[in-house]
């Protein structure tokens, strides 16, 4: 399995903040049955640093997973904030992408979004990149305006969600309103945006026992989302058909908004 969003690098951000707790990290995605990693470090004004440290720090990184014997694979990336897309030249965004492709994971925004939004993922594309909105289920813009959100993937901006969503770990709305978009095919992709290997830990269990019972296939049919979609956006490939759905069900989220549509 592959997950496309964690905070590993250590020293960067708010993620692991010592190699040690980088290799902590490295041994629980290699127990939760993840074989490949992609290192993508908040690149945002509240954790400054130059961006020439995430090559130095990744390297660092697989040396020490060399000597500790943990077999699992790091790829390069970066969860580029907003504000910060339009400061960065083509050359610094593209060793940000996930793996080898031109895939960029974009952080969605935990307020309400003014028309930057739009403009600022229009203009990544036109530039040839290929936005993922990482975690736009905990985002107070998409909760608030679905539609907003489903007009811009059908301009071909992608959808990551959190493991932790899916599982009910942020809360039973923030899970309702996760379901709903896998219900509608909204979404392509689950990571686990882990930080640590305790508090917020990489791995999918959890979020595949949620879908057993109600995704097309079960829990085989969620790893679409963590094999063969992550597989090709680290690729730089066109995602494979699909992704399997879930049922449309009532959930609190649907019924809130419901009632808000009628009045």
């Amino acid at each position: 399995m592959v997950d496309l969003h964690c905070h590993i690098l250590p020293g960067l951000d708010d993620g692991a903040a010592t190699m040690e707790q980088a290799l902590e990290l490295a041994r629980a995605a290699q127990a939760a049955g993840i074989d490949t990693l992609v290192a993508t470090p908040h690149i945002r004004d509240d954790h400054p640093f130059p961006l020439e440290l995430i090559p130095e720090r990744l390297e660092e990184l697989r040396e020490a997973l060399r000597d500790a014997e943990i077999a699992v694979k790091i790829l390069t990336g970066g969860e580029v904030s907003l504000s910060k897309l339009p400061e960065l030249s083509d050359e610094q965004l593209g060793p940000l992408c996930l793996g080898e492709g031109r895939y960029l994971l974009v952080e969605s925004p935990y307020t309400q979004a003014p028309s930057l939004l739009e403009t600022a993922l229009f203009d990544l594309q036109v530039r040839g990149f290929r936005p993922i909105l990482a975690h736009p289920e905990r985002s107070v813009t998409f909760l608030g305006d679905r539609a907003r959100f489903q007009a811009l993937l059908e301009q071909g901006v992608l959808c990551s969600v959190t493991a932790m969503s899916v599982a009910g770990g942020f809360g039973k709305l923030i899970r309702d309103f996760t379901m709903d978009l896998f219900a509608s095919g909204l979404v392509h992709n689950i990571a686990s945006d882990s930080h640590d290997a305790k508090r917020r830990a990489p791995g999918f269990a959890s979020a595949f026992e949620r879908m057993e019972d109600t995704l097309d296939g079960g829990a085989t049919g969620a790893r679409w989302f963590v094999e063969d979609a992550a597989k090709a956006i680290c690729e730089g490939r066109e995602l494979p058909a699909g992704p399997p759905t879930l049922p449309i069900r009532p959930t609190a989220w649907r019924r809130i908004t419901g009632r808000v549509g009628r009045a």
